[in-house]
């Protein structure tokens, strides 16, 4: 008789995939796939700009150590900048807090010195975007002394407008705001990074050539001058008479040091820094408080009927 075979253990049926030439296959890893190469461009893309920032910054490095700064030079050309008057009406910023005007040296004047003083390399990135929010971060890194400061900031995508209130802003509204925002980061690491002693002294420079040149605007023609001071404040909707409560005497009597003081306010309300209403005291329109109502402000037949009524007594 013949041998009885052994059955042979049963094997997974295999079902073989249908080939489909629309779509290639998945390989793993970058080399011969071509399914994941819009993935790999991309991440080749963020590794290049990554491999990119830190050769420039080691190069940054390098040259830093290389050529140091000369503070002593660096520190005069930062003073000798805050004598142009431009420059000086752009130092600094002005904002009302506790009853009394608080001034620091603004963006502007920490950029020149960053500028100035060398060696510093400074930005602002946005670290993450969302639907209704942005998270973005400032820095300032001294190449000299590997000293590195950043700052952060998470805000919603909301401007205020008058008569709409708080909207979602437009491409060009969030760009301004996003600049804003990130100015003041950038102004706060940049102080930390530059020796304090010399913000100081310059922005005692500024206020000082800011005196000066009002002094001399006043000599040379003081009804120029004020009328140049009223039509600057009227673009932020601040009028002579706002100008003069603020002052408490007539703008016929102001001196250098007051015109100084208004400039400060008016850089600050043209950053956004601040509002007129923490500065100035708002008229209330008339009739605001009381309720009552002007008759001038009704017409000639309202004014009419108001003369009527005593006749009508009678």
């Amino acid at each position: 008789m013949p041998p009885k075979e052994k059955p042979q253990p049963e094997r997974p049926e295999v079902h073989q995939m249908p080939e489909d030439h629309d779509e290639p296959q998945r390989a793993v890893g970058f080399e011969g796939s071509t399914a994941l190469a819009p993935v790999a461009a991309e991440n080749v893309g963020a590794l290049s700009a990554i491999a990119r920032d830190e050769g420039e910054l080691k190069a940054g490095v390098v040259m830093a150590k290389k050529f140091p700064r000369n503070e002593l030079l660096s520190y005069n050309k930062l003073l000798k900048s805050c004598e142009r008057p431009a420059m000086a009406e752009r130092a600094t910023y002005c904002f009302p807090r506790g009853g009394q005007d608080i001034e620091g040296p603004s963006v502007d004047l920490a950029r020149e010195a960053a500028r100035l003083w060398g060696n510093i390399r400074y930005g602002l990135r946005i670290v993450s975007e969302t639907e209704d929010a942005i998270h973005i971060q400032g820095a300032a890194f001294d190449l000299e002394t590997n000293n590195l400061v950043t700052a952060e900031d998470k805000f919603k995508k909301l401007v205020f407008r008058k008569t709409q209130g708080w909207i979602k802003p437009d491409e060009r509204d969030l760009r301004e705001l996003v600049n804003r925002r990130g100015a003041i980061l950038v102004r706060n690491c940049l102080l930390q990074v530059l020796p304090p002693d010399a913000i100081e002294d310059a922005v005692l420079k500024a206020k000082e050539t800011l005196k000066k040149a009002a002094s001399g605007e006043l000599k040379q023609d003081r009804q120029k001058t004020i009328r140049s001071l009223v039509a600057a404040f009227e673009t932020v909707g601040v009028t002579a008479e706002m100008l003069q409560a603020k002052l408490g005497h007539d703008l016929q009597i102001i001196n250098e040091d007051e015109i100084a003081t208004l400039r400060g306010i008016f850089k600050s309300l043209v950053d956004k820094n601040s509002r007129r209403e923490e500065h100035f005291d708002i008229p209330k329109p008339k009739g605001a408080e009381t309720g009552a109502i002007d008759p001038s402000q009704l017409g000639p037949k309202a004014e009419g009927a108001k003369q009527e009524k005593p006749n009508e007594k009678k």
